[in-house]
């Protein structure tokens, strides 16, 4: 099998699809930096902790210890939360377009057993997308002062969406990227897919540019709101 990883002009799309996910992720990460809640203290979390709460009490907790942080710090963390949660409805469709263009690139270069399994893993990103939307829809209606704990039922089926997602992604990512490395080491590439990681490295290293020049605001000193929670 001869896979000749030639990028034709039709990549462009991926480079720019790529990009702009890149853009937005780096917008959400800074957003991302600014959740706070009171959880037993006052300390930072993250959106893989509401992804993947151990139950729905503590999905609950995070969301109320929010409210009860003191105004400034509650409003700041609200704020950056609900940006974040309503930037990824933009990114969705970049993230698994991503994966989808990186995909059909290699199945057009395949065999037909190989063509297949890479067309497959492209179409079927639209199950992590509908999965990640219906994800997003969740944790954005359980955001108020006087949030409940789910159902079960209900918890199951979240956590279950975000499985379904990172699972699906993540298999198409690790053969895609499996197969690329594969066929660049044994010497199966064509020279013009060089530009291929020569382009994306670019990108990224002009995100961390801008990461780095971005003006930030003064880290948040914790130690004055530890006594809240007592």
């Amino acid at each position: 099998m001869n896979l000749l990883l030639y990028i034709p002009a039709s990549g462009e799309l991926f480079y720019i699809v790529f990009g702009v996910m890149a853009l937005i992720g780096l917008i959400m990460y800074s957003q991302s930096k600014k959740l706070y809640t009171l959880h037993v203290f006052v300390r930072h979390f993250s959106m893989l902790d509401l992804e993947f709460p151990a139950s729905p009490l503590e999905l609950a907790t995070y969301i109320k210890g929010i409210f009860l942080l003191p105004k400034e710090l509650s409003s700041s963390s609200l704020r950056a939360l609900k940006g974040r949660l309503y930037l990824h409805f933009l990114f969705i469709p970049f993230l698994y377009g991503t994966i989808f263009l990186l995909c059909i690139q290699i199945a057009d270069k395949m065999n037909s057993w190989g063509s297949y399994i890479f067309t497959t893993l492209a179409f079927i990103q639209i199950i992590p997308l509908i999965c990640d939307v219906a994800e997003n829809f969740y944790l954005l209606q359980k955001i108020h002062p006087n949030v409940s704990p789910s159902a079960p039922s209900v918890h199951k089926a979240y956590q279950l969406l975000a499985k379904i997602k990172w699972a699906i992604a993540s298999i198409a990512v690790v053969f895609a990227i499996s197969t690329l490395f594969y066929f660049w080491l044994s010497g199966n590439y064509s020279f013009t897919s060089i530009q291929f990681p020569g382009i994306i490295i670019g990108e990224l290293i002009i995100i961390y540019i801008l990461a780095r020049i971005i003006p930030k605001k003064p880290k948040i000193n914790l130690e004055k709101y530890q006594n809240i929670g007592n």
